[in-house]
């Protein structure tokens, strides 16, 4: 009864005060939504716009036309017939990455297996893009010799077998015709992440989880420094005097910081689901494990750096640092799918990671209890480590 009477007690005097209301309770609102529309621009376009090529041909062979061909099945480039003369100007003030300029005798000297030169102008001011453009153009000019080799080497075959060949030139035309019909080796990527699908999080999929795991270690972490303050001041040894046992004093504040955390949380996720329309999985019994466990990490944290600090301010710096910390290397800023694997490894010694991959498991999967447990079992270590080590480090005076 006295745990839960410092709980109730605790409870009223934080949320008594409009700053809390306002930074723990509408702040973590206003920022899950502006970061849910600036992260929209992160999504991946099904249909992205596609690369000018400028192309001018000064063959008009069957050949050129082949090559023509290629690039132009190629998804990823938008060719745009032009005046040779013209290219370089028109891709110096910009208006394509790269042009390609087909010379006359291109498709004799491919048939004569000769050298056969194709002239690509890039642009210097976005060199990725003209380096992905000539790697298209490369690929198609790769694809025009194979149609070549092939042609030389049925021809070949042919005079062996005492077998007649069809001209050289016709002999090219059908084999390109050929391989257009012709379904052609494609390669299947898949991401090496923890995304069953190709997407990575993006808009409210992505803050509204982000702002909560950040802001519920304000709170706790703001729990935390409240001690301190009441030992500053002389509350916590007057307290000591009553008939109340130093673990249920400590006890009724954790759990009154626990809960405080657990209203913030759920608070946001309401707002999630009826403001962003955040889908937030199929299963409340997961959901409400990864609520338990995530509150717990954070409480013992905030309890754990309140024992690390000596006064109530050194304990507000630290805590703006360490949170602003976890919450970046941990994937709540951003998803961290989109950082470099070294920081994705090194996101796992963080309780901000696991509470990400969680809530995230219950997002975009619809995971149920038992795919989250490792997440949720992480977290209940996390919690038990920072609660032993801050009772240990706790100063009552």
């Amino acid at each position: 009864m006295r745990l839960t009477t410092i709980a109730f007690t605790y409870l009223k005097q934080t949320f008594a005060s409009r700053s809390v209301l306002i930074f723990s309770l509408l702040m973590p609102v206003i920022f899950t939504v502006v970061l849910a529309i600036a992260m929209q621009g992160m999504g991946t376009d099904d249909n992205p716009a596609a690369w000018t090529l400028l192309l001018a041909d000064q063959d008009h062979s069957p050949q050129s036309a082949a090559l023509t061909a290629q690039l132009q099945a190629e998804t990823a480039l938008n060719v745009v017939t032009a005046p040779a003369d013209e290219i370089a100007a028109r891709v110096e003030d910009g208006a394509a990455p790269a042009g390609l300029v087909i010379p006359s005798g291109f498709g004799a000297a491919l048939l004569d297996g000769e050298s056969a030169d194709l002239r690509l102008i890039r642009s210097a001011r976005d060199l990725t893009t003209a380096q992905a453009v000539e790697q298209a153009v490369q690929t198609a000019a790769g694809t025009l010799e194979g149609i070549r080799n092939a042609v030389e080497i049925a021809a070949r075959t042919n005079r062996q077998l005492g077998l007649p060949s069809a001209p050289a030139e016709e002999a090219f035309t059908a084999a390109a015709e050929l391989w257009q019909q012709s379904a052609v080796l494609t390669v299947q990527a898949e991401p090496v992440t923890r995304l069953d699908e190709d997407a990575i999080p993006i808009g409210a999929a992505q803050s509204s989880p982000g702002m909560m795991v950040m802001f519920v270690l304000f709170m706790t972490f703001g729990g935390g420094a409240a001690l301190l303050v009441e030992r500053e001041r002389g509350t916590l040894r007057r307290l000591l005097v009553m008939p109340v046992r130093k673990a249920t004093l400590l006890g009724g504040k954790l759990l009154g910081i626990y809960i405080s955390a657990l209203v913030q949380m759920s608070l946001m996720i309401l707002v999630g689901r009826f403001a962003l329309g955040v889908n937030w999985g199929r299963s409340l019994p997961a959901l409400t494990l990864m609520l338990l466990t995530y509150a717990f990490a954070a409480t013992t944290l905030g309890i754990l750096v309140a024992a690390l600090a000596r006064t109530s301010s050194q304990a507000d710096g630290l805590s703006t640092i360490t949170v602003l910390a976890l919450s970046a290397l941990g994937g709540a800023w951003w998803p961290i799918e989109i950082v470099p694997g070294w920081m994705q490894n090194l996101a796992r010694a963080f309780p901000t990671y696991w509470g990400m991959q969680g809530f995230q498991d219950l997002i975009l999967r619809g995971l149920g209890v038992s795919e989250i447990l490792p997440e949720a079992g992480i977290l209940l270590a996390f919690g038990v480590v920072f609660l032993a080590l801050g009772l240990w480090r706790f100063r009552w005076e």
